[in-house]
């Protein structure tokens, strides 16, 4: 007699148990898609955020690359100007084998007014003799209602075996 409850029970676990693996399929599903859901409104977000915070009439980027980097050796650099605050970066030993090999590093994403404004952009490094360098890039850029962007360029100059910086416009 103990036998046939235990089956009784046993029967309605697996009944109970094979209904409710499609409920908890059902709910694995809809926590996905609501997962989904909350990541494309954030995405989505995070975008308005920026065109509110940074609009394209200020929207300004800084980039920095090194050609060839045979006669100096980035370890730090400044930028300022008028209308922002200053953006430092300081290097690292695979950061600067990484520019070596062709890469160009965001510097920074800043808000800049149309207009004119003075940039200045001091790039401290070390040159093929271990000598401390400076290099001084000053130019004076205007800014019209489109996104700015301008790249720190630090190339040799193999006639004088040193190296030189320029500002390049995108």
């Amino acid at each position: 007699m103990k036998k046939l409850p235990m089956l009784t029970l046993a029967a309605l676990f697996c009944a109970l148990t094979v209904q409710a693996e499609p409920q908890n399929a059902n709910i694995a599903a809809d926590i996905v898609q609501v997962k989904r859901s909350v990541l494309e409104l954030n995405k989505d977000l995070y975008e308005l955020e920026e065109d509110l915070l940074s609009p394209a009439t200020t929207r300004a980027a800084f980039y920095f690359s090194l050609t060839y980097g045979e006669f100096f050796e980035p370890l730090s650099i400044e930028v300022s100007g008028s209308g922002f605050e200053a953006v430092r970066h300081i290097y690292t030993e695979r950061q600067v084998a990484a520019l070596r090999m062709g890469a160009v590093q965001p510097l920074a994403n800043i808000n800049l007014g149309p207009g004119k404004h003075n940039l200045r952009a001091v790039i401290r490094g070390v040159d093929q003799l271990g000598q401390n360098r400076e290099l001084v890039v000053e130019q004076q850029v205007e800014k019209s209602d489109k996104p700015l962007m301008l790249e720190f360029v630090v190339s040799d100059v193999a006639e004088q075996q040193s190296a030189a910086a320029q500002l390049k416009f995108w």
